[in-house]
C-alpha cells in the first residue's frame, strides 16, 4: 500500500463553509490523500458542493448517509479508507498548506510514534502570527494521564494524524448515539494503544467558533460525555494500562464538575437535578481535592461542604454571565 493519507470529513448543513474547508485541503504541499466526505442527511447544498469539488478533484470521495450524526458519519468514513494514515477535519473549519505534510514527518521522526498531533487556533485568517515551535513527546499512557489532569492540554481530534493498523487492529470506532465526548472517547482508547505521541505547538489547524461559548452549546446531549468518560474508565481498566488510576480518578469527576457549574449558570434547573439524582457527587467531588488546579480544588470542597452555598453562589453568577 502506497503510504498516503485518508482524511475523513462529516458534513451537515455545511454549505456556508464547505468550500473553504475543502479548498485548503486541495492546497496541501502533500499530495497523496484522499478525502473521504460523508453528507449526512443535509437539507441545504452541501451534497451540491461536495459533487462540485469530487468532479473537480478525483481525491475527494462522497457519501452520502442519513442524518445519524457525526459519530455514524466518522464510522462509515473509516470503513471505506484505503490509506495507512488517517485524519479528522469539520466541515467548517480550514488547515495550513503545510497540515498534512508537517503531521506526516512529525509521525516519521521515530518508527515508534503512534500519533502526531499540532496546534490549532481560533482564528481565521492565515495572516495570524504564530509563536515559535516547541515539540514534545509523550508515551502514550502519559499523554492519557496528561489530558485529565491538565486542564491546559487540549489536544483536538482534527490535529491528529493517526496510524489506520492501530485502529484497525483494536477496532476502534466511534460510539453512535454519544453526542458530546465521542471524538474524546476515541482519542483515549486509540492512545491505550500508542507506545509514542508527538506533540508540536505549532499552529496548523484553524477551528471555526460558533456561537463562541461552552455555555451556549450546553444542554442536554452534552451528558452523552459523562457516559463516554465512563467507557473511558472501562476501557484503562480492562488493558490494565498505567495511566487507569488518574483516569479513573478524575475523567468522570472534572467533568461532572463542570457540567454541575454550567447547569448553574445557564440556570438550566432540569441538568442539575439530572446530575445531582444519577451520580454520587460526594465521592466525585472528593476525587478533585488533589486536583492540580486550585479552582477544582476549592469549589469541590465547597460542594462537599455545602452544596446549597455552591448553587446558590454559581446560579446568582449565571446573572453576570448573562450580561
Amino acid at each position: 500500500m502506497e503510504t498516503s493519507i485518508s482524511i475523513i470529513i462529516p458534513c451537515y448543513n455545511s454549505e456556508e463553509y464547505l468550500s473553504e474547508c475543502l479548498q485548503s485541503i486541495l492546497n496541501q504541499t502533500f499530495d497523496k490523500w484522499e478525502a473521504i466526505c460523508v453528507n449526512d442527511g443535509s437539507t441545504d447544498n452541501t451534497l451540491t458542493i461536495l459533487q462540485q469539488f469530487s468532479n473537480k478533484d478525483p481525491r475527494i470521495k462522497v457519501i452520502s448517509q442519513q442524518n445519524n450524526g457525526v459519530a455514524s458519519a466518522r464510522n462509515k468514513a473509516l470503513s471505506q479508507c484505503t490509506n495507512n494514515y488517517i485524519c479528522f477535519i469539520d466541515s467548517d473549519d480550514t488547515i495550513e498548506a503545510n497540515f498534512l505534510e508537517t503531521l506526516f514527518k512529525y509521525i516519521h521522526l521515530d518508527n515508534d510514534i503512534d500519533l502526531s498531533i499540532c496546534n490549532f487556533t481560533k482564528n481565521m485568517s492565515s495572516d495570524f502570527s504564530p509563536q515559535k515551535e516547541q515539540i514534545w513527546e509523550f508515551k502514550g499512557h502519559e499523554c492519557a494521564a496528561k489530558i485529565v489532569k491538565d486542564k491546559y492540554f487540549h489536544p483536538q481530534i482534527w490535529c491528529m494524524l493517526f496510524k489506520k493498523q492501530i485502529i484497525e487492529d483494536n477496532k476502534l470506532t466511534f460510539t453512535e448515539g454519544c453526542t458530546r465526548g465521542e471524538d474524546i472517547e476515541f482519542i483515549m482508547k486509540y492512545l491505550v494503544h500508542c507506545r509514542k505521541i508527538n506533540y508540536s505547538s505549532k499552529i496548523l489547524y484553524h477551528y471555526r467558533i460558533h456561537e463562541n461559548s461552552a455555555m451556549a452549546s450546553f444542554n442536554k446531549k452534552s451528558l452523552t460525555s459523562l457516559e463516554a468518560s465512563q467507557r473511558v474508565c472501562a476501557y484503562y481498566d480492562q488493558y490494565q494500562n498505567p495511566a487507569k488510576e488518574t483516569i479513573q480518578r478524575y475523567a468522570v469527576s472534572r467533568t461532572l464538575w463542570k457540567f454541575l457549574i454550567l447547569s448553574l449558570l445557564q440556570h438550566n434547573k432540569e441538568i442539575y437535578k439530572q446530575l445531582i439524582e444519577t451520580y454520587n457527587i460526594k465521592t466525585e467531588m472528593q476525587k478533585l481535592y488533589d486536583y492540580p488546579s486550585i479552582t477544582e480544588k476549592l469549589t469541590a470542597r465547597l460542594m462537599v461542604i455545602s452544596p446549597s452555598l455552591f448553587y446558590w453562589f454559581f446560579y446568582l453568577l449565571g446573572f453576570i454571565y448573562k450580561h
